[in-house]
């Protein structure tokens, strides 16, 4: 495993130690387990190089992995960790955006044929076609359940919505 510093195995190192910050609620001994197994001993298990270990301890001031007691790798290993923070930073609020995307998104990539269908059907029953997608399933809803009577789907509870004025307006 190279020693030499690169951002990436920083970054893999700063996420390690914060998986062991999290476990602390579980586990109060998951740091200082942490210490021991990445910085204070060789661990050939590892994704990291203990050089990276010692200086992301040095980086946080733990007492025992001070500057002054640290190599010239292990300093350059503590050096690159505030980019490895901003980084993880970056990635979160990157994560963020995409969940938000998918989240806005889901219902039209689930039931895109579905809504190109239920416009169809709304063009074919002279349906305004100012009325969101929203207002022809409701509508849809409605009609098939008219058409069930007490039975089948028109068993099923459902309150039929109308579009608000300003969707009545063509």
């Amino acid at each position: 495993m190279s020693n030499t510093p690169t951002i990436l195995v920083a970054v893999q190192t700063l996420r390690s130690f914060n998986k062991s910050l999290s476990g602390m609620s579980s586990d109060q001994d998951s740091v200082s387990n942490w210490v021991r197994r990445y910085a204070e001993s060789d661990s050939r298990n590892s994704t990291f190089p203990k050089d990276a270990a010692i200086g992301l301890l040095s980086y946080l001031q733990n007492p025992v992995f001070s500057n002054a007691n640290l190599t010239s790798e292990q300093q350059a290993w503590s050096g690159i960790m505030s980019s490895a923070e901003q980084i993880l930073q970056e990635e979160s609020n990157w994560i963020g955006q995409k969940s938000a995307q998918h989240n806005a998104t889901t219902f039209t990539r689930m039931f895109g044929s579905d809504l190109e269908w239920i416009q169809l059907y709304a063009q074919a029953n002279s349906i305004p076609s100012h009325w969101s997608n929203e207002y022809l399933l409701n509508y849809l809803i409605t009609e098939l359940r008219s058409c069930q009577g007490s039975s089948g789907a028109g068993a099923i509870s459902h309150t039929a919505m109308a579009p608000n004025v300003s969707q009545n307006i063509p």
